[in-house]
């Protein structure tokens, strides 16, 4: 069902794509645009017909539903980027029960690729084909999300004019929870965010997905993550992931 949901709504995001858009304004310098409600009403009527007694909550529409299976939607992750024509954004849909995430997908619109997890594994999904996603250091590619109101972003933004930090990696602002389903594929090294990812419409699909992929998922101690402490790492490998938490500590 993530993967059809997630589907529905990057077939709509993508009809929008390239066009101008109407833009609402959600507050100081944030917006949303007719795409991003028009995605998430697709993938909704996905899991309407399929799910129908299930809660639903999304980034742009209001929460439906209770019980212990919610849906979680975020239409369009990279709402900029989209809006700008710039193809770095995702559809996220994650199944919670009982409060933990145990279904995700993560469509890739501009590529049509799916990323989907059942918790055990994450495959890569393309064109009738479907094979095990692994993670990888190779890249070296990090991406920091630096939204100002992440309560644990400050430290993460310090890595970008880290001239240490720089030797080793290749810091990245990317803008969409789409690197999350990369670090899990092997595309990207790691991603660090000073938001918390529990409950999330933007995150608990993209870290179930490096989770069951292999990645490690941690909060920026380097300890499990636990409700209601922000910041989280997801890193291609235990080595990648004690590199960056070491270089964040000492800039801080």
């Amino acid at each position: 069902m993530a993967v059809l949901a997630a589907t529905a709504g990057a077939q709509t995001a993508m009809s929008f794509f390239g066009r101008t858009v109407e833009r609402y304004a959600k507050g100081d310098n944030d917006f949303t645009t007719a795409a991003d409600i028009a995605a998430e009403r697709a993938a909704r009527d996905v899991l309407a017909k399929m799910t129908p007694g299930d809660a639903v909550t999304g980034e742009e529409l209001s929460s439906t539903g209770n019980g212990r299976r919610n849906w979680l939607i975020d239409p369009i992750c990279g709402t900029f980027n989209f809006a700008s024509g710039v193809p770095l954004f995702a559809v996220n849909v994650a199944l919670e029960i009982d409060d933990m995430t145990s279904a995700a997908a993560v469509a890739e619109p501009s590529s049509g690729i799916i990323y989907a997890s059942d918790g055990l594994t994450t495959r890569r999904q393309h064109n009738g084909t479907s094979e095990l996603a692994h993670p990888s250091a190779d890249s070296l590619l990090v991406d920091i999300n630096v939204a100002y109101d992440y309560p644990a972003s400050a430290n993460a933004i310090r890595l970008l004019s880290d001239a240490t930090f720089g030797q080793r990696f290749a810091p990245r602002l990317f803008a969409t929870t789409l690197a999350l389903a990369w670090v899990a594929a092997g595309k990207a090294s790691a991603y660090l965010c000073g938001g918390d990812p529990h409950g999330s419409v933007h995150f608990a699909a993209g870290v179930m997905l490096c989770q069951a992929s292999g990645a490690i998922v941690t909060d920026l101690d380097g300890e499990p993550l636990r409700v209601g402490k922000a910041g989280f790492i997801a890193a291609s490998d235990s080595e990648t992931q004690a590199a960056i938490l070491r270089r964040l500590h000492e800039v801080s």
